[in-house]
Order: structure tokens, then sequence, then C-alpha cells
């Protein structure tokens, strides 16, 4: 189950804006006050639908500050779906959490709400 969903919007030349997103880490790992360093133990990985890693076409520019994790999301193909899976480890306890955020990618949004 996703932590958060966010709807991306394709432009009419079908290109994506980078959308940036950050999660917070501080209430899950209550006995750290800084996360280890992505690539040597946070990571933040996508993938599409089927299972396949699609990290290095969609997402850019990720960081660790203290206790937050960001990516900047771009290049999502119309119509489909992305779990991004943001895995924090504690730098002083080695704890890890995992959040989740569900990618969407629609033009247009139809329905009923």
């Amino acid at each position: 189950m996703a932590h958060d969903t966010l709807y991306v919007k394709l432009s009419n030349g079908g290109t994506t804006e980078k959308q940036n997103y950050i999660f917070d880490f501080s209430g899950d790992l209550t006995g750290d006050t800084t996360l280890t360093d992505i690539g040597s133990g946070s990571t933040i990985t996508a993938f599409k639908y089927d299972g396949s890693d699609v990290s290095s076409t969609i997402l850019s520019n990720k960081l660790r500050t203290n206790m937050l994790l960001s990516v900047d999301i771009g290049s999502v193909t119309e119509g489909e779906e992305y779990r991004i899976e943001f895995l924090g480890k504690g730098s002083t306890t080695a704890d890890i959490f995992i959040k989740v955020l569900e990618v969407r990618a629609r033009k247009y949004i139809q329905g009923g709400f």
C-alpha cells in the first residue's frame, strides 16, 4: 500500500515537467537524527507496473538531507503507473523504513470524484 499518490500531468508535447517529491522519516526512525547517504544504505528506486526498474529513466537529483529523502520525477509515459520506494536507513540505529509513492501519469483525469 502506498503512503502517498502523485498524479503527474504531461504537457501538450507529451513531455513531463520534473516534479520534486520529499519523504520525511523523522517520525518513523525516531532513534535517529540523520539517514545514511543514498547509495550507502538509503535508496530511492522506481518500478513500472510490470516490476521493471525504471529508476535511471524517471528519477534524477536524489538527495538526502538529515531525515529527508527527495527526488525529481520526470520522463514518465502517459497512462503508466509507477511505484517509487524510498528506503531510509538510520545512521545511528541502522533501522530501515520504506515509504512508497505511487505515481500515475495522466494528461486528463476523467470521472467523478
